[in-house]
């Protein structure tokens, strides 16, 4: 009888065990269903517009050494941006000699920025014939080419170039004040060769913005514009899972100055990689190559299709083949 109680008794346990197991099962089941279903597309317009830029740092960028004497540098770095001197504010570097004349000490302090963190060094001033000056070279605007990647109509911003606005003699990620965009009149493409990489030389009127950006980041920028979207369809954002090795385009500006679909393939990818050198891209197009020879500074930012997603933005030509280069994926640039 106890055997027979016993038994009775682990078969409804077993019972109770496989009627929670299933249930538990169905829960996340359809727990699953809910999320996939929860998880929201998003769209936004393709440009490939080619823009000109200008910008005008915080304060003053430190650029070089006018020699190696300690005394007149201090802990002054290449890529620091110089915000006060003696208590100071500096908006430009007409400032700068206007300041020196009236120092009647040898020595200035001089509040930098760097890394996001404010430091104050101790420098001395150069004083050839009575007209003083610092010991290194400083810089306060800064000008450019690029292009515009897309307009995102959920925060009624354009987005473009790919990668931070770096200065081209530190190489260091620009702290930018304001800045203005521009339509150019016209562009000249210097082509890309065996040894070269090309560039694009635009002409525009600095008296006409066509809107300004902000928000220098290591993804481009944010920027506000006037300007129509061209008749741009909405495309949906592609996730990382969604992008293939294999034919793609990339959307750029022609001759004409239409934006135009060139064909390009998909190399590699890689999806551990936090920077903007995630996809590597080859340009396949004909039509393209002869009119740029491969991709050229100023194509940052032209918007990467595939399976009629937007999948990411050029960043990066390659120094060995010019028809390569790199892109980020596109959920990054629109975090």
């Amino acid at each position: 009888m106890k055997r027979l109680t016993l038994f009775f008794g682990i078969f409804i346990i077993s019972l109770v065990l496989v009627y929670y197991f299933k249930e538990d099962t169905k829960t996340n089941e359809k727990c699953t269903q809910v999320y996939s279903e929860n998880k929201e597309k998003r769209y936004v317009y393709p440009m490939g517009k080619v823009i000109g830029l200008k910008a005008t740092t915080e304060g003053v960028l430190v650029i070089g050494y006018e020699d190696d004497n300690f005394e007149y540098i201090g802990g002054i770095k290449v890529g620091d941006s110089i915000i006060e001197i003696n208590g100071e504010k500096i908006q430009n570097v007409n400032q700068i000699p206007k300041i020196l004349q009236n120092v009647t000490s040898e020595n200035i302090r001089v509040k930098v920025k760097r890394d996001g963190n404010y430091e104050e060094e101790l420098v001395k001033i150069k004083n050839d014939n009575s007209k003083k000056r610092l010991g290194f070279w400083v810089r306060d605007k800064i000008s450019g080419m690029g292009t515009i990647t897309l307009y995102d109509p959920k925060s009624k911003k354009f987005k473009g170039i790919g990668h931070p606005i770096t200065d081209t003699d530190t190489n260091e990620l620009l702290e930018i004040k304001s800045g203005k965009l521009y339509n150019p009149k016209s562009i000249n493409i210097i082509k890309s060769s065996e040894k070269n990489i090309g560039h694009i030389d635009g002409d525009f009127d600095f008296l006409s913005p066509i809107g300004s950006f902000y928000d220098n980041n290591n993804y481009g920028i944010n920027a506000n514009l006037n300007i129509k979207n061209n008749n741009n369809s909405l495309v949906e954002v592609a996730s990382k899972e969604d992008v293939k090795i294999g034919d793609a385009y990339i959307l750029f500006e022609d001759k004409n100055r239409n934006i135009s679909t060139y064909s390009i393939k998909i190399k590699d990818l890689d999806f551990e990689n936090s920077n903007n050198r995630q996809i590597m891209i080859e340009i396949t197009d004909k039509d393209l190559l002869d009119y740029t020879g491969g991709i050229i500074q100023g194509m940052s930012g032209s918007p990467i299709i595939q399976n009629n997603k937007i999948i990411g933005a050029l960043t990066h030509v390659s120094k060995d083949d010019k028809k390569k280069g790199y892109c980020i994926f596109i959920d990054e640039m629109l975090e």
